[in-house]
Order: structure tokens, then C-alpha cells, then sequence
């Protein structure tokens, strides 16, 4: 998979660090939501892939519950799983990535005991604009995600035995939380360095949580840093990603931020690092094996860099639910050293 930052010549440099920066501008509630966008003003569509089919597209004038008998009758959900896939901020249906990780899921069936039907959620028309609005497409995650929701609960009807996966990055976890919650039939999500901006410390936000469905696990690769590379400095935040855990499983690769080789005059760098280690766990399984875990719970501002060992072994990736669920009282905070390239490990 080739590597997915965003690359920018030197503006400046020697920037002096300022581990306060953030703080303040939470402080000063810069990063408050406003009102969501109406879906008919998004225009989200939801087109289905399987292996030897013919894709088929659902938008806004589609019934739902039509769509899944269309759905059911075309062999669409003779499958043992459905993985939604959906992306964040600045990207579309087009992005690369997407197109991608549909291809390697596909294929994974010739290593798992899974056959998949796939489905890419767009929705541009509400997170591919301007920069300075980022805000605006942090608040359409809501409707995004009720109106998948809906569609993925009308699936579920047709077909209970599906097992219905849902994998976002950024600002596409909360999406699939916001799914899983109001449709209460996801199986499992997997969130890829969910975004913090808008979400984290911010009371009553639409979070994806450990609770939107049965299993969630989170990578988190871009947390907050006390060091703010150059290209940071034009931001309003150090980071894209938490350290805030949310899920039934929270994998922190390298401590969770500053990820190795995703370093200076890079834009949203480690941010996209989650998408490469995922990518590379969907062919590769048993690599992203660990019993290692944070010492401490990590916070908002406060990483955690001490570790030990918690007495079980668990995968991150793809195949994170062949792992079996810890203790009650065990923690599920788990540490992971990567390499700055691939092999990851």
C-alpha cells in the first residue's frame, strides 16, 4: 500500500514548541460544533462490492428497506459479514484508501473464516470542504450516521445472521458509532485514530464509544503532543487523533503519538499512519501481537509512556476479534512498538 501522507516543502523552521497551544484554544471553545448540515444537503451514497459481483449504489432515494430486499435477492447477503467503510475529514468516495481496503477485505477470505460483502459510505459533499470548516464536517458526522444507521438496521432485518462490521477513520469512526448506536446490530467497529478536535473533552459529543457495538476496538496514532512540528504550527491543533480511551480494546502504537517516520513537515502524518497499519494487518496476521500495556490511563494532554505486562496476549488489526475478551479487572490499554515503515513489525 503506498504510503498515504501529504507531503509540503519546508515554510519555516526551528519553530519553538508550545505545549500549551491546544489547551488554549479549548479554552476558548474555538472548536465548538455548530448545527449539522441537512443529509439532502450531503448526498451521501452507500455502494455494495462482493467478489464476482456487480457493485451496487444506494443514495438518498433509496428505500432502504427496498434496497436490502434488492440486496438479499441478488446475493448481495449471503455473506457471513458485512464491512462498512467510511472516511474522515478532507477525503470523498474517491479516496484511494477506501478503494483499497475494499480490495485487501475481499481477498482476506482465503485467510479468515469469513466471506464479505463490502460497502464504501461517501459522503464529500459534507467532509471534503474547506479547511477552516472542519468544524462543520465534525457536526455532520450526526446525520451521516443516522442515515446509515438506518440503512445498515433495514439490512439486519432482512438478514440477522449477517455479522456487520463497521471501520472508520478520523472523523468516519464517529460516524460508525453514531451507526452502531442508533441501529443497535453492529457486531463490531474498529476506529482508526478517531478524531479528537470537537469530540474529546467536549461533553455530550458524538463519540464513537465502547458501547455502539458489541466489540470496538481503536487505534490510536495521533494523540496530543507537547512538541509541535513545523507544519503544526499553521493549525489550530497539535493532533487529529486522542489519547482518550473509547473502546472495548484501545491500541497505542508507539505510545499513541509522534508515530516514527511520520515526522517533520508532514501533515496529518501519524494521523494516517493508523490506515497504513490496519491496511498491512488485513494480509498479515499474528503481526501485530502484544501483552503489553500502559501503566496509566492516558489523557487528553497526558500520554502514557510506562508499560508492563498484562498477563495476556491480544492482535491489533483486522483480526483484533479472534482475540479473547481479558478479565473484568484486566486493563485493555495495549502498547505496541512499530518500525517507521513496512514491515511494521
Amino acid at each position: 500500500m503506498k504510503r498515504l501522507e501529504a507531503k509540503f516543502e519546508p515554510v519555516i523552521k526551528n519553530i519553538s514548541n508550545e505545549a500549551n497551544h491546544l489547551a488554549r484554544l479549548y479554552n476558548k471553545k474555538l472548536l465548538d460544533m455548530p448545527d449539522p448540515w441537512k443529509i439532502e444537503d450531503i448526498k451521501p451514497i452507500l455502494v455494495f462490492y462482493k467478489k464476482n459481483f456487480q457493485s451496487l449504489e444506494a443514495d438518498l432515494n433509496s428505500n432502504a428497506k427496498e434496497f436490502a430486499s434488492n440486496l438479499l435477492q441478488k446475493g448481495y447477503l449471503d455473506s457471513n459479514r458485512l464491512v462498512l467503510i467510511t472516511h474522515g475529514f478532507h477525503n470523498n468516495f474517491d479516496t484511494d484508501w477506501l478503494h483499497q481496503y475494499k480490495d485487501l477485505i475481499l481477498n482476506a477470505s482465503a485467510i479468515n473464516k469469513y466471506d464479505h460483502t463490502v460497502a464504501i459510505l461517501g459522503w464529500g459533499n459534507g467532509s471534503d470542504i474547506l479547511v477552516f470548516r472542519y468544524r462543520q464536517a465534525a457536526s455532520n458526522v450526526i446525520p451521516v450516521g443516522n442515515w446509515l444507521g438506518a440503512f445498515t438496521k433495514a439490512i439486519y432485518d432482512l438478514q440477522p445472521k449477517l455479522s456487520i462490521y463497521g471501520i472508520g477513520h478520523s472523523l468516519g469512526a464517529h460516524v460508525m458509532g453514531i451507526a452502531g448506536r442508533t441501529s443497535k446490530v453492529f457486531t463490531r467497529i474498529t476506529g482508526l485514530d478517531p478524531a479528537g478536535p470537537c469530540f474529546e473533552k467536549v461533553p455530550n459529543s458524538p463519540t464513537l464509544y465502547k458501547g455502539d457495538a458489541q466489540f470496538v476496538d481503536v487505534i490510536h496514532t495521533d494523540g496530543y503532543d507537547s512538541k509541535l512540528d513545523p507544519m503544526e504550527w499553521f493549525f489550530p491543533v497539535n493532533h487529529y487523533g486522542s489519547l482518550i480511551p473509547i473502546g472495548t480494546f484501545d491500541f497505542y502504537p508507539n505510545y499513541g503519538y509522534h508515530q516514527p517516520g511520520a515526522g517533520t513537515f508532514t501533515v496529518a502524518g501519524s494521523h494516517l499512519r493508523s490506515l497504513e497499519l490496519f491496511a498491512w494487518s488485513i494480509s498479515n496476521p499474528g503481526k501485530f501481537m502484544t501483552s503489553i500495556v500502559l501503566g496509566e490511563t492516558p489523557d487528553f494532554d497526558q500520554p502514557v509512556e510506562k508499560t508492563r505486562d498484562g498477563g495476556f496476549t491480544v492482535e491489533m488489526g483486522y483480526h483484533a476479534d479472534v482475540s479473547h475478551l481479558p478479565p473484568s479487572n484486566a486493563s485493555t490499554l495495549f502498547y505496541i512498538k512499530t518500525n517507521a515503515h513496512i514491515p511494521w513489525v
